[in-house]
């Protein structure tokens, strides 16, 4: 390959890995608690990100004291699918049946559904308890479904694996009798008066679910949602419920108003403060649908949510007695994501009276121009060789050529595909949430071992 074509691919490769690792946002020196000032500066980073739509509710315990849509959702009504944040609900659901005395937290799930279903060995289902699928330590793998399903090395620890409110969906049905969908209508929807929520897509879709956005090269595209069914790696009791932040606004202040008679403040206790210490880049505890960092100026409860073309944040604060929600219709896994969480870090930090992220500097154009060098890079890696394969044909086979060749054509196909699973992730998931950087490692490394194996019948048939 050319030595200036080869410079300029390590040169983007480089760029990109450099971003991608240092971009921090600055504090800024705005303080603000004020509501107008807040919208003022979500206008500013909706924009500045790109983000075709969301909706934010700020409320306390008897009030909504700040609600607003943005981009193309203009309505305070409109669903969202809620992503992780539907958790949260099942475990509702679960801690109104251990009030009914229908279910035990620390009773081996076995008791309650036929494991034989979901697990490798049905004996796996003895050693797991209700409590342990509710703070994820159960063992379970963050990427086993249902029929796959079996203990790891992770067991008794903290792993986050939706395997694990899929069961307690499970569980839901069977202590019940009625769908997972009935009793969520029954037992949280309606006594809530949450009327744009909802457990199935076809009502979501009659309640007005705006539609969602994955992002391909920079470009959000309109899309449906890969909603799951009973087998997939994420269900529904796991990240496919949608409402909007109207409704999730009287669903944050039922927890600062001690459960409204939905459940008691002990089993809200249990959820929000029966957690496990998770280690990370930033410690945390994981309770049961919720998480607790003590990362702000007061303890902060929440969670997140992400589905294929949404996401969501919510958050309460026990010691101000607020509650946060945002809503977002688009799922921009490489650069959006991050950025958006910031802007829920930024509400919370206004609120708190604290120094706000700066968001400026086109940081969604820029790392999407570099992602896209990134990419095209590797495109003149897989095209140079059909490009150049007449000179290629006149050159004599030497061992230097033949290894190189089996470095471009064998080795580096293979890495692209294995690069996924390298960082932990399975090629799978990246065809589910990165759907463009999917289509460039396949295409490529498919490309690269097109040729190689044609300049492997080449050579035979030409001697």
């Amino acid at each position: 390959m050319n030595r200036k074509i080869r410079q300029i691919i390590c040169v983007i490769l480089s760029l990109i890995c450099v971003v991608s690792i240092w971009y921090k946002p600055v504090l800024a020196n705005e303080k603000s608690s004020n509501y107008s000032d807040i919208d003022s500066r979500l206008k500013k980073e909706i924009k500045e990100l790109h983000i075709p739509g969301m909706a934010i509710a700020i409320v306390n315990y008897k009030e909504v004291l700040f609600s607003e849509t943005y981009g193309n959702c203009d309505n305070l009504d409109t669903p969202f699918i809620i992503g992780s944040l539907s958790k949260s609900f099942t475990a509702l659901a679960v801690m109104q049946l251990v009030e009914e005395e229908k279910v035990d937290l620390d009773t081996k799930i076995s008791d309650y559904i036929d494991t034989s279903a979901y697990f490798i060995n049905a004996s796996d289902g003895d050693r797991i308890t209700i409590r342990q699928l509710l703070n994820q330590t159960s063992g379970l793998g963050t990427y086993q479904r249902f029929g796959n399903a079996k203990i790891t090395e992770s067991y008794g620890q903290h792993q986050y694996a939706n395997i694990n409110y899929g069961l307690l969906g499970e569980i839901i049905e069977t202590v019940s009798g009625v769908s997972y969908s009935e009793y969520m209508d029954k037992n949280i929807f309606s006594p809530l008066s949450m009327s744009h929520t909802a457990a199935t897509l076809i009502q979501s879709k009659e309640n007005g679910l705006i539609t969602g956005y994955r992002n391909y090269f920079g470009l959000p595209i309109a899309g449906e949602p890969d909603y799951p069914d009973k087998y997939s790696w994420s269900t529904v009791p796991a990240g496919y419920l949608s409402s909007s932040v109207s409704d999730m606004a009287k669903y944050l202040q039922m927890y600062l108003n001690g459960g409204m008679g939905i459940v008691s403040q002990n089993s809200l206790n249990a959820m929000l403060y029966d957690n496990v210490y998770v280690d990370g880049d930033s410690p945390y505890y994981y309770g049961m649908g919720w998480t607790l960092t003590e990362e702000y100026t007061e303890p902060v409860l929440g969670h997140s949510g992400l589905v294929e073309n949404y996401m969501s944040n919510m958050f309460l604060l026990p010691e101000s007695g607020l509650g946060i929600i945002f809503l977002i219709n688009m799922n921009d896994y490489l650069v959006t994501n991050q950025l958006a969480d910031i802007i829920s870090k930024n509400v919370i930090f206004a609120l708190l009276g604290r120094e706000q992220y700066d968001i400026s500097g086109s940081p969604y154009i820029v790392r999407h121009l570099l992602l896209n060098g990134a990419y095209l890079a590797l495109v003149a890696v897989a095209v140079y060789p059909i490009a150049t394969i007449r000179k290629w044909k006149k050159k004599k086979q030497t061992t230097r050529l033949i290894l190189f060749d089996i470095t471009r054509h064998g080795i580096l196909p293979l890495l692209l595909l294995c690069l996924p699973y390298m960082v932990g992730i399975p090629l799978w998931v990246v065809w589910y949430f990165v759907k463009d950087l999917f289509l460039v490692l396949l295409v490529n490394s498919s490309l690269l071992l097109v040729m190689g194996l044609y300049k492997i019948l080449f050579a035979v048939f030409k001697t």
